[in-house]
């Protein structure tokens, strides 16, 4: 998991089937499959979120002795995850081969899904964010989702365990070869239909709108972000910095990042008139983020992770409040709220989820007639559901605004952006990712990036620029859009038809009893 994730030593994509592959074997040959499977899960899963603990060290003022054990209790419970698939995987022992990997498949599927929305849903450390260097591999998301793209990747890996299984010498029938050849060839179908589909983006790529869009990139330290005294000067750096960008590109609009502005822009008429009298000398749409509050009703006013948007007149033209928030990071979940948790709170404190609002609406010049944008703020980005509510709203161009500044220069901003683009492959969609820090970055609808600095060497952190690229208004579906809503129903079905002969003949056994040597003779 740790290194098929991005990681600080070296990132090989395929080498995340391993994972599913070893809690396979888990599931097939150990008397406790659920104890070494949460275990494996823990390990791994705490290596690939260590940044957890430099951010509440870092930022939220925790020691070390209590910020590290925050990374392991976070792995804990992806873990946990783990150590189900190895559970329900062993039942899955008197099934023939061929049937028992195509379950497991779909039970690493279904499991995944449900990582992604179980409580709040954390679908972190997913395998296919970690094909997301080779964006080849990942053209499979627009049929079949993020998830199900995990799916097949685990079903390479639980062949990769037969096959070693097989080969073992208390094997009654040493015959690794087909299930070597079947994980070759699912290889082998998901390199081909992603050749195909990049192949044929050739010719899609200019459908659409065109829109240029730049992306501002203030880098405003996490440390003193929040600090009254350097209010003016942050809007005066994203004022400097986007004067320099209308002069030179003369984009279509500006984006700028999640609470790039540190204040109420609604009371603060100062530093929001000049906001306004930017857009409106320089009749450029202006998108950016920011703290709000909702209605107040007595002894209760809401906060809000807001994206403000201006039109070419510096009049309010759309807003979009953060619907999916971050816990233990802007809201503490009920029973926490104590102050040794409130520390970790960014900003003025807790927030509230947002309602849903249509996209935003972007007018163009030149008799083009106007674009629709759909916000996703931050931590929304790695949620399929929600980047298919704003395409399913009408969303013809994603825009995510994020602030990592919280992770300093480890490898959560790496994984997070690759865990967003593959939200342009589901929906066919360009997004556009702003971002106070990095990684900045435009994602076009294949999932081939244009970042600010490059990824590999962390030039584009802790940097301050600018990035602008004329992207495309797309108003297609993805067969993935379609099927979206059915697939984990389609996927459970089909996993209770393999089971049926189990419970209609009684076969089912103890996992504890009869474990797996390798496959029988005629298998």
């Amino acid at each position: 998991m740790f290194l098929g994730s991005a990681n600080p030593f070296v990132h090989l994509p395929l080498l995340i089937v391993l994972y599913p592959a070893a809690l396979y074997a888990i599931a097939l040959t150990d008397p406790h499959p659920f104890r070494r499977g949460w275990w494996t899960g823990l390990i791994g899963a705490s290596a690939g979120l260590y940044w957890i603990s430099v951010a509440v060290h870092d930022y939220g003022g925790f020691p070390w002795p209590l910020a590290v054990p925050c990374a392991v209790l976070l792995g804990m419970y992806v873990g946990l995850w783990g150590g189900l698939f190895a559970l329900l995987a062993a039942r899955l022992r008197p099934l023939p081969v061929w049937r028992r990997c195509l379950a497991a498949a779909l039970l690493w599927y279904l499991l995944e899904w449900a990582r992604g929305w179980f409580g709040t849903g954390f679908p972190w450390l997913t395998l296919a964010a970690g094909q997301s260097p080779w964006p080849i591999l990942i053209q499979g998301a627009s049929v079949l989702g993020a998830y199900g793209l995990s799916g097949l990747l685990a079903g390479m890996g639980c062949l990769l365990t037969e096959a070693f299984l097989a080969a073992s010498p208390a094997s009654a029938v040493r015959t690794p070869r087909p299930y070597v050849l079947a994980a070759c060839g699912l290889l082998g179908v998901l390199f081909l239909f992603g050749g195909v589909r990049l192949y044929r983006a050739e010719n899609q790529a200019a459908q659409g709108i065109p829109v240029a869009l730049t992306l501002i990139q203030g880098n405003v330290r996490q440390d003193i972000k929040w600090d009254p005294a350097f209010q003016q000067s942050t809007v005066n750096k994203y004022l400097a910095l986007s004067g320099r960008a209308v002069n030179t590109d003369h984009p279509d609009a500006l984006i700028w990042p999640e609470t790039a502005m540190p204040f109420f822009f609604q009371d603060d008429a100062l530093l929001s008139d000049e906001l306004r009298a930017f857009a409106r000398e320089t009749a450029t749409p202006l998108l950016f983020g920011g703290p709000a509050y909702g209605l107040r009703q007595p002894g209760l006013t809401p906060l809000h992770n807001r994206a403000f948007f201006l039109d070419a007149q510096g009049r309010n033209a759309g807003r979009y409040d953060k619907e999916h928030l971050v816990p233990f990071g802007e809201y503490l979940p009920p029973g926490l709220d104590s102050p040794l948790f409130a520390s970790l709170l960014q900003g003025l404190g807790g927030f509230t989820p947002g309602a849903p609002l249509p996209p935003l609406r972007l007018p163009l010049s030149d008799g083009r007639g106007e674009a629709m944008l759909g916000a996703l703020i931050c931590y929304e980005a790695v949620f399929p559901e929600l980047a298919r509510d704003r395409v399913a709203q009408g969303a013809q161009i994603l825009i995510n605004i994020s602030n990592d500044a919280w992770y300093n220069r480890s490898s959560a901003p790496v994984q997070h952006l690759h865990l967003s683009l593959l939200r342009a492959v589901e929906q066919d969609r360009w997004l556009a990712r702003a971002t106070n820090t990095g990684l900045t970055a435009f994602v076009d609808p294949w999932g081939r990036l244009a970042t600010l600095g490059d990824i590999r060497d962390g030039s584009g952190l802790f940097v301050d620029g600018f990035l602008t690229r004329t992207v495309r208004a797309r108003s297609g579906h993805t067969l993935y859009f379609a099927l979206h809503p059915y697939l984990p129903a389609l996927a459970f079905i089909l996993l209770l038809f393999i089971l049926w002969p189990l419970a209609r003949l009684g076969r089912a056994q103890d996992p504890s009893a009869g474990l797996h040597p390798g496959p029988r003779r005629g298998e």
